[in-house]
């Protein structure tokens, strides 16, 4: 109203202006009102975009997307891929100090990579519940199956197999237990009778509160587990047992949850145990690796020249190290800064899968990245040397998994 009564008084005092000046008044008249209108216009379309910006502020209401990404869109694609890549640094900052050596001959290896989907393991031996071999992503597994207790042991000839100095290795799956009460429970027992008078030595509780446990020497709980992070769900977890007369030490990934110096049970074999609760969880193991020996690195070079390791592994036909190997890496660092006149050269050892070329090709590369693994903790490159005889120098026949991962190894010579 106050445009249109502006207008009026103006159009009354044109009757007195010249022609002239009339058409420049007109002329400056038109562009005051469309400037009027656009302004206007710029003011509801304004307001429009803010109310649609409101709505669209809660994610829960919002509609879905049909027009193409946008630039911020992709800017979250980017955090994303930073998050991944913090979660890697931050699995190899979890083994920084791993101290655990796996041993040094291998007698029983299980990637169940010949075995059929829904059968039995055929490596093992089952003493209650269920097992299956299945598949979880593009690897295979062993699935607990029944709602009860699932106990399953290797298959041995011998009773007493483990000796007074071994280790253990296997990956266990965390699942998210965060919307529930349910958790897992393994146990683990070194004798042929414990499971029957409802005991065994180690109890390992995964639950959404973190990893705890205890040992256990007959009715009496010897030492009990430090509570550590459960880490991320939904994936795999590493667990290490090392035995070395009496001397009992467990790892949850690179944590040291038990360090027991004198375990009183006699050792015979090896069984595990599952108790878990939801039946909607995925409660499975794989990778499992038992061998004898293991953390005497600096004895066997003073006595034989050398350190030969199965330990150090890597992904499959790669030179990528696994994060569990860094106990291995860290030793030797370790007896390097010691003896800081010592120095080494790495030779890497394949199995025979493959051709001779690309074996050798890969057993180089393997030197090298455990030489620049050890060179990373502060070692001087001039002090370490690599070479690689891919499968020329086999330790067996290579006719089995078992043989295979003995086969596979890197030895450190000392110079």
């Amino acid at each position: 109203m106050k445009l249109q009564k502006k207008l009026y008084l103006l159009l009354i005092l044109s009757l007195f202006f010249s022609p002239t000046i009339e058409a420049q008044f007109w002329k400056k008249l038109k562009k005051k009102a469309e400037d009027a209108v656009i302004k206007k216009a710029d003011k509801k379309m304004d307001d429009v975009l803010n109310k649609k910006k409101k709505k669209t502020s809660n994610p829960d209401k919002q509609t879905k997307r049909t027009t193409k990404p946008s630039n911020e869109n992709k800017k979250v694609k980017t955090i994303t891929n930073s998050s991944t890549s913090k979660k890697k640094n931050s699995s190899e900052e979890l083994y920084r100090t791993f101290k655990f050596i796996p041993g040094e001959k291998v007698i029983f290896y299980d990637d169940l990579k010949y075995e059929e989907i829904g059968e039995f393991p055929s490596k093992w031996d089952l003493l209650r519940g269920g097992v299956e071999v299945a598949k979880l992503g593009e690897k295979k597994i062993i699935l607990f199956t029944s709602d009860d207790y699932n106990r399953i042991t290797p298959l041995f000839n011998s009773k007493n197999y483990l000796s007074d100095e071994f280790t253990i290795e296997f990956d266990v799956y965390v699942n998210d237990f965060s919307k529930s009460n349910h958790y897992d429970k393994y146990n683990i027992s070194f004798r042929n009778e414990s499971f029957y008078i409802g005991m065994s030595e180690i109890e390992i509780y995964i639950e959404n509160t973190g990893i705890s446990g205890r040992v256990r020497e007959g009715n009496n709980t010897n030492f009990k587990f430090e509570e550590v992070p459960l880490g991320t769900t939904n994936t795999w977890h590493h667990i290490s047992i090392s035995y070395y007369k009496k001397k009992l030490k467990i790892y949850y990934d690179g944590y040291r949850i038990s360090n027991l110096p004198n375990f009183k049970i006699p050792i015979e074999k090896f069984a595990i145990q599952l108790n878990t609760v939801g039946k909607k969880q995925k409660s499975a193991i794989k990778n499992i690796r038992i061998a004898h020996g293991g953390g005497q690195m600096y004895k066997r070079i003073i006595a034989d020249g050398k350190y030969v390791t199965n330990g150090i592994l890597f992904a499959s036909g790669k030179s990528i190290i696994q994060p569990q190997s860094m106990g291995i890496i860290n030793k030797i660092v370790s007896v390097m800064n010691e003896k800081s006149d010592w120095n080494f050269e790495i030779i890497g050892h394949t199995d025979s899968d493959g051709d001779n070329t690309t074996n050798l090709k890969l057993s180089k590369e393997r030197a090298e990245a455990v030489k620049n693994a050890i060179v990373e903790k502060g070692i001087k490159a001039e002090r370490l040397s690599t070479n690689g005889k891919g499968e020329s120098e086999p330790l067996n026949s290579n006719s089995n998994a078992l043989e295979k991962a003995n086969n596979r190894r890197v030895a450190f010579i000392k110079k």
